[in-house]
């Protein structure tokens, strides 16, 4: 199975090595591009807001890093002090002593007494010069380790600056992203007080399925207020005239004459 995963893995490089330069290649990186937009455009605030909390807690771990190189740098710089000054202080010794031999021979006629051990001047000479020469090679040892502890204060200065930056860049961050979450609380709430709800709650689509409705009943309304106008002289179905008060307005505008006649002999 493992090795099926491999040849599938060398398959799927090996294709998009052969697709780029070529313009499938760019039309399906664009795609690709254009498909994590849009995932990432459809990811809910709140699960944001989240995912940036959860990205805040991380630092306490690279924090944690800090401290421990820091907790390291301090115990090793502290030892290193220690046996700076021990050093110091020998040397300074070895010193006074190199330079009490040395007065010794100068004074001495034949013999010199070193350490309760009676010495020619030669023996005397050889001596101080061994001495002078472990001096020097401890001395040496003395300018490296106080070379080492400089750049190792200069690390700890770093660290624990670095950790005070860090400390302080999570406390602005987690500040910005509480102010993000108190904002869309906020314009939560407003939404719902909202004539227009513009977010994908159940509220929203409760309001808009209300404004639906209105809109369909004023349609109705609207309709109910044209077709009087629009069917306007045309029989009713079901009338009770008789025939003759049917055609009575037709026999009146088709003959005045008979109209009037039979007017003025009503008349005379």
């Amino acid at each position: 199975m493992f090795k099926k995963l491999v040849i599938v893995g060398l398959a799927s490089v090996v294709t998009v090595m052969a697709l780029q330069g070529t313009r499938l290649g760019s039309f399906l990186l664009s795609e690709a591009r254009s498909l994590r937009e849009r995932a990432e455009a459809a990811i809910p605030p709140e699960r944001e807001i989240a995912r940036l909390r959860q990205e805040i807690r991380k630092l306490d771990k690279d924090m944690y890093e800090i401290v421990d190189q820091l907790a390291k740098e301090n115990v090793q710089t502290t030892q290193l002090q220690e046996r700076i000054k021990e050093l110091q202080v020998s040397q300074g010794r070895a010193k006074e002593l190199l330079e009490a031999r040395a007065e010794a021979i100068k004074k001495a006629d034949q013999y010199v007494v070193f350490d309760n051990r009676k010495l020619t001047l030669a023996q005397a000479r050889q001596m101080l010069e061994e001495g002078v020469r472990r001096y020097t090679l401890q001395q040496k040892t003395l300018e490296s380790m106080e070379q080492a502890l400089a750049a190792r204060l200069r690390i700890r200065d770093a660290l624990m600056q670095q950790l005070e930056t860090m400390k302080n860049q999570k406390l602005e961050l987690a500040a910005a992203v509480d102010t993000l979450e108190a904002e869309l609380t906020v314009l939560k709430l407003q939404q719902m007080e909202s004539k227009y709800q513009t977010d994908d709650s159940r509220l929203a689509h409760i309001k808009e399925s209300i404004r639906n409705l209105q809109t369909q009943i004023q349609v109705e309304r609207e309709k109910l207020r044209l077709l009087p106008t629009a069917l306007e002289g045309l029989p009713a179905p079901g009338t009770d005239k008789s025939v003759d008060e049917i055609m009575a307005p037709l026999r009146q505008s088709s003959n005045p004459l008979v109209s009037d006649r039979t007017t003025g002999n009503a008349n005379q």
